[in-house]
This record gives structure tokens, C-alpha cells and sequence, in this order.
């Protein structure tokens, strides 16, 4: 089974406590946390904060930074209700930058648009932690594949 399903199904399982991402490199290195998940509604919340590694010059951060944890949140609110032995993998991801992103802590909220057989859309924002207006936002397409024997 694809690792960072495994650990979405982990946390939807458990007790609702925030969970560390600690099967993707990635998201570990960016500070990626799972902190709300809503199979029901398609609907995922992460929090981020990046290291000053991803901080540019004028002191925001990167713009590859910021489409990483939107994927994230994308992919992961359209992993929730995959069944075994299903997969994603983002073929487009349209990007958006709303503002300047100063270094801090990040709240990136996944919603699926349209999920059918074959392709899930789903749609991310990122905002600052304690602040309602996002830095960015963006459309995922994904195509629902194999994963493989679990």
C-alpha cells in the first residue's frame, strides 16, 4: 500500500491527535503535520512549517515550497476515500499566488471537487497559521491507478 495512504488511514482511524508525516521525505522536511480529516466530506487539513532552507532572499518562501504542500493537500484529501489497491498521481497541478509568503507556520486545507472511476479533482489554499487569506491556491487532476499488491 501506498505509504502516505497508509498513514491517512492511520489518523482517520485514530484518536484525532495532530499526526507527523513520517512516511513522505518531503513533507517531513517541509514540517508536514495532519491535523484534520473529513472522509465524508473530501476535506483535509495539514499544517506546515518550512525551515529557513526554503526561504529566499526577501525573506519568502519559494515558490516550489508552496505548490509542494498544496499538492500535498490536494492529493491527500483525494487519497481519503480510495479503496485498496488504488493510488493517485498528479498529472496537472495550476498554481495560483495570491501574496508574498513570509517563512512561518502553514495551514493548507484539501477539498475533492469531482471524483470519478478514473480522475479525482480536488483543490487546495494555504494561508498563513491564524490567518483566513491564502498565499496561494490551486486544481489538482489526478488519475486513480493501481498501487500495486499491498
Amino acid at each position: 500500500m501506498n505509504p502516505d495512504i497508509a498513514l491517512i488511514r492511520h489518523f482517520v482511524a485514530g484518536t484525532g491527535e495532530p499526526v507527523p508525516f513520517d512516511a513522505n521525505p518531503l513533507a517531513r522536511l517541509l514540517g508536514g503535520r495532519l491535523l484534520q480529516a473529513d472522509p465524508a466530506a473530501g476535506r483535509l487539513v495539514l499544517s506546515f512549517e518550512p525551515p529557513a532552507v526554503f526561504v529566499q532572499g526577501a525573506g519568502v518562501l519559494q515558490g516550489g515550497a508552496i505548490g509542494a504542500m498544496l499538492d500535498f493537500a490536494a492529493t491527500f484529501a483525494a487519497m481519503l476515500a480510495l479503496p485498496d489497491g488504488q493510488s493517485l498521481a498528479t498529472s496537472s497541478l495550476t498554481t495560483t499566488f495570491l501574496r508574498a509568503a513570509p517563512a512561518g507556520r502553514y495551514l493548507a486545507t484539501g477539498r475533492v471537487e469531482k471524483r470519478g472511476r478514473r480522475l479525482v479533482v480536488a483543490t487546495a489554499s494555504l494561508a498563513p497559521h491564524g490567518s483566513p487569506e491564502p498565499v496561494a491556491i490551486a486544481t489538482a487532476v489526478m488519475p486513480v491507478i493501481a498501487s500495486g499488491p499491498d
